[in-house]
């Protein structure tokens, strides 16, 4: 299948490529639930609860169109992570979330990710803005909105995040999506 008849977007950076979990070529049962896979969702002691989350990851492709990218280091092939737009019932608009294993923690995986993904949203599905939900206690969270040029705003609970302490964090397009280096964007 060439380029042009994926029926998901491909996104590239210069360490990382971004998969749709729901692509056909990619192997979502390998990559997360696979026994002795690293785990780093919500429930992942839990076999069952882990496929539901996987499941509800995919499904979300198909009823949107965009979801969480498998974040895969090009050097080695190895899924670290997850991230990318989320937007489940019940959410008030839109999310960029990011995900990562340990193993793609400490490397600046989070941001080149999550920068490669803005610049898609922005340049390529022409997107106006996207939250990120933060706690205000997660620094490495905050400092990693920060560090991808996103605005705080106000405080958020809703009926499926019920928490005093979550700010949105607000991504604009910027300049920094035509700057030099900066992640390629749609390759599908």
């Amino acid at each position: 299948m060439n380029d042009a008849q994926r029926p998901y977007p491909r996104l590239a950076s210069k360490r990382l490529m971004l998969v749709s979990p729901a692509d056909p070529e990619f192997d979502a049962n390998a990559a997360f639930l696979t026994p002795g896979t690293p785990r780093f969702i919500d429930a992942a002691n839990d076999p069952d609860s882990l496929w539901w989350s996987i499941a509800t990851i995919i499904g979300h492709w198909h009823l949107h169109g965009y979801g969480l990218f498998a974040v895969v280091e090009r050097s080695t092939g190895q899924t670290v992570g997850l991230v990318g737009p989320w937007f489940p019932q019940g959410w008030p608009e839109p999310e960029l979330s990011w995900h990562l294993m340990e193993s793609g923690q400490g490397k600046g995986y989070a941001s080149e990710a999550a920068q490669c993904v803005l610049d898609w949203l922005f340049s390529e599905a022409g997107w106006d803005s996207i939250v990120s939900y933060v706690p205000e206690e997660n620094d490495a969270s905050v400092a990693l909105a920060r560090r991808v040029g996103a605005h705080p705003e106000r405080l958020v609970s809703f009926r499926l995040q019920p928490a005093p302490n979550i700010r949105a964090w607000r991504h604009m397009p910027s300049s920094r999506m035509s700057a030099p280096g900066a992640a390629q964007g749609l390759l599908h």
